[in-house]
């Protein structure tokens, strides 16, 4: 642990810190100075409690309105989350149709390709009727 030196409320103080805490823990002191700078006036006027019991009071409904802010995000992050649910049971739907589509078209393009066959085989045999019909005409005349 590392030792940090602060002042807070006009009063010095030496604190320990891990190292990963510094940045939070500068940060925190600042914005107590910044309070008690607010209140500064009040100084002389009032006792240093009563001063801090104001800081206290402020950086209290500070806390209360970041948890109101955050209880908001998370019932936006909960209703954002229940609409990607739902467009994501829609999109499964659409997949699971559209793969039911391809294997529709993949059994007529089968069908397709059994009745084309046949239809080469139907006109294969219609072009050697037509030949034989021919070649028999042919002998009839003579």
């Amino acid at each position: 642990m590392s030792d940090l030196e602060v002042t807070i409320f006009n009063q010095k103080l030496k604190l320990k810190y891990q190292e990963s805490e510094k940045r939070r823990l500068i940060n925190a002191v600042d914005k107590l100075n910044k309070t008690w700078n607010k209140f500064s006036k009040l100084s002389g006027k009032v006792t240093d409690l009563k001063i801090i019991s104001l800081i206290s009071l402020e950086l209290q409904d500070s806390i209360e309105d970041y948890k109101s802010k955050l209880n908001m995000q998370k019932e936006d992050i909960d209703l954002l989350r229940k609409e990607i649910e739902k467009r994501n049971g829609k999109l499964e739907n659409s997949i699971e149709v559209i793969s039911k589509l391809k294997l529709e078209i993949n059994q007529k393009n089968e069908k397709i390709i059994n009745i084309e066959s046949t239809l080469d085989q139907i006109y294969q045999e219609l072009k050697q009727l037509k030949s034989n019909f021919l070649i028999y005409k042919d002998e009839s005349d003579y």
